[in-house]
């Protein structure tokens, strides 16, 4: 990713969720690493829209957990500790295990099929060596578990909680073998659902979960990211 990929095509009515979407990537990519300050003027300039439409991307941003306020009126991009971490992962199971469990009971063959695409999707990005397309993939995976439940208020915790860890999610793949363990951790929630057994989904769900929070957690440990206070 370089600074003309942030560039938008004027769309009026959807500028702002453009810069909203933009803005996100870039963090979720690593463009903007945790603790960078982010300039409005440097980013109406790469984006091409106005003041106006940054700061309600930032507002937003900043609702998610995904910046937060610096030094002398500066906005950053937000850093996780290790413990921040480990606590949004194990809020993560508790709510996608739920979730998981719904699809499976709401049986709906299409919701099915959506989920086995994605996976599809997670081969061709894994095999291609494309870690920002594998990141990308599995977050679109985790959401459709998400809507699959058929319940609002599961789908809106859970991509809350998805966004706060979403830049964790290349670090997490970066760590040994963990995109080979997770391609099958990810089959083996496929297997689950389309048998229909949603405790065993819910299991594999799970597994897979706190495999990726034991990486996002080691890792961030390494990076001195390891304590609240820590800079």
């Amino acid at each position: 990713m370089n600074i003309e990929d942030l560039r938008i095509n004027p769309a009026p009515t959807l500028v702002r969720e453009h810069a909203l979407d933009k803005l996100r990537g870039a963090i979720a990519a690593g463009f903007y690493r945790p603790g960078a300050r982010l300039v409005e003027r440097e980013l109406c300039e790469a984006l091409g829209v106005s003041r106006t439409s940054v700061r309600e991307a930032l507002r937003q941003l900043q609702s998610e957990g995904l910046i937060e306020a610096g030094s002398q009126r500066s906005i950053v991009v937000a850093k996780l500790s290790a413990e921040d971490a480990y606590d949004i992962y194990t809020l993560r199971e508790l709510v996608e295990t739920t979730a998981i469990q719904r699809f499976v009971e709401r049986d709906d063959p299409k919701a099915l099929k959506r989920l086995q695409s994605a996976y599809k999707a997670i081969e061709k990005s894994a095999s291609r060596g494309d870690a920002a397309a594998l990141s990308d993939m599995a977050g679109a995976f985790y959401e459709l578990i998400l809507d699959g439940s058929g319940s609002k208020a599961i789908a809106d915790t859970g991509r809350h909680l998805l966004k706060r860890v979403s830049y964790l999610r290349l670090a997490s793949m970066s760590e040994p073998h963990r995109i080979e363990d997770g391609l099958s951790e990810w089959m083996a929630i496929i297997d689950a659902v389309a048998n229909k057994d949603p405790k065993k989904a819910a299991e594999a769900l799970a597994l897979h979960i706190s495999n990726a929070r034991e990486a996002v957690v080691s890792r961030l440990l390494r990076d001195n990211y390891g304590r609240p206070d820590s800079e």
